[in-house]
């Protein structure tokens, strides 16, 4: 093994306090691709026709109890660049037949807990330990890692809403339906956005669908600055390019978390890390962080990659679903890079690039022990 170029070959830290569900059911994750097929499947379109037994079977093995199918934010995000509001409302529309909306909860999240258990390993408990929260959840608001959920505040802004609950004239129980009914409608019109009627007014407000002026741009557009530096630098590339790699993946995706949770414990980084093998050490041990640094140096190794803000958006959901769920059903440029790479191998977790293959997997165990 190339020292600086390779994973460090050591055990993962999982996070006791992120929450996983019981298997079964199987968790798979599906990519944006193969919501579309199933989408397609859905509405009857001609390209869809030979998924209609598969959604079929998917729609069945989720009623059943034997699988979720849960979504992130990055389907979120990629949803809201679809310019059509009818193709956006057909996803919808599958998503809710098939995920019933259960998200798993976003990267930044999850590596906030990875964070807080390689240094509980390292250092000792947090003055603030971080809150035990489930990584399988329900909503758009917990696929952002945000509480979600609508509040009733007075005008001293106390929280209200128990009280609001217990008075509601309809009682108690017509005040949670009402609820939960106005979360559903919420998380259906995030996705399907705005209909045709709905438009010139949302963009007098600044909705653009379609455009790419999210975060993922940004962070895109530093992965090509990066890869200028690789090109006119080639050394970097042949050597120690996974140390690069992972030094500006804690820099610009971990660093405020990193030194919130050191300066909780009156620790210090570099006492922590005093030379980069620990470094390398420590933060290979976190799952999450493998799979993006693992992924981001396989595109740098290709000289003709070109970064979009959809690489971000698929690196960010497969960071959050490669190492907690138990099948990733992708596109075969991700599945070939996730199988080269040994991810799926390391993380234990099945990496499909069919749709079909599912209903004859999902009739036997497939989930994590």
């Amino acid at each position: 093994m190339q020292i600086g170029r390779e994973r460090t070959d050591g055990p993962y830290r999982w996070p006791a306090s992120l929450r996983l569900p019981p298997r079964p059911p199987t968790l798979v994750y599906l990519d944006m691709l193969h919501w579309i097929a199933l989408a397609k499947a859905h509405t009857g379109h001609p390209d869809g026709r030979r998924h209609e037994e598969t959604l079929a079977a998917l729609v069945n093995a989720q009623a059943s109890g034997t699988a979720v199918f849960p979504i992130s934010d990055s389907i979120f995000f990629e949803t809201s660049q679809i310019g059509q509001h009818r193709q956006r409302r057909d996803l919808r529309d599958v998503i809710e037949l098939l995920s019933k909306y259960f998200v798993v909860t976003s990267r930044s999240v999850i590596s906030a807990h990875e964070i807080e258990a390689l240094l509980d390993d390292l250092v000792g408990p947090s003055s603030r330990p971080i809150n035990a929260m489930d990584y399988l959840d329900w909503g758009v608001a917990r696929a952002f890692g945000m509480a979600g959920g609508f509040r009733i505040y007075d005008e001293h802004g106390a929280d209200v809403t128990e009280d609001a609950r217990l008075a509601h004239p309809g009682g108690p129980d017509e005040f949670d339906r009402l609820h939960r009914s106005a979360e559903l409608e919420l998380v259906r019109n995030v996705l399907a956005g705005p209909a045709p009627d709905e438009e010139a007014q949302m963009r007098s407000l600044g909705w653009r669908p379609g455009n790419e002026s999210d975060v993922g741009t940004k962070r895109a557009e530093q992965e090509r600055e990066q890869q200028s530096r690789f090109k006119a630098d080639p050394r970097w590339r042949r050597g120690r390019i996974r140390d690069l790699v992972a030094a500006r993946e804690v820099v610009i995706e971990a660093n405020r978390i990193l030194t919130e949770a050191v300066n909780d414990r009156a620790a210090n980084l570099a006492e922590l890390f005093p030379t980069p093998e620990h470094a390398r050490a420590a933060f290979d041990s976190m799952p999450s962080f493998d799979v993006a640094v693992t992924l981001k140096v396989a595109y740098h190794e290709d000289l003709n990659h070109r970064w979009t803000p959809n690489d971000i958006h698929d690196i960010d959901a497969l960071g959050s679903s490669v190492p907690y769920c138990d099948v990733v059903v992708t596109d075969k440029a991700v599945a070939s890079q996730l199988r080269r790479t040994g991810l799926d191998e390391r993380l234990e977790t099945l990496v499909l690039t069919s749709l079909d293959e599912l209903p004859e997997l999902l009739s036997g165990p497939t989930h994590r022990g």
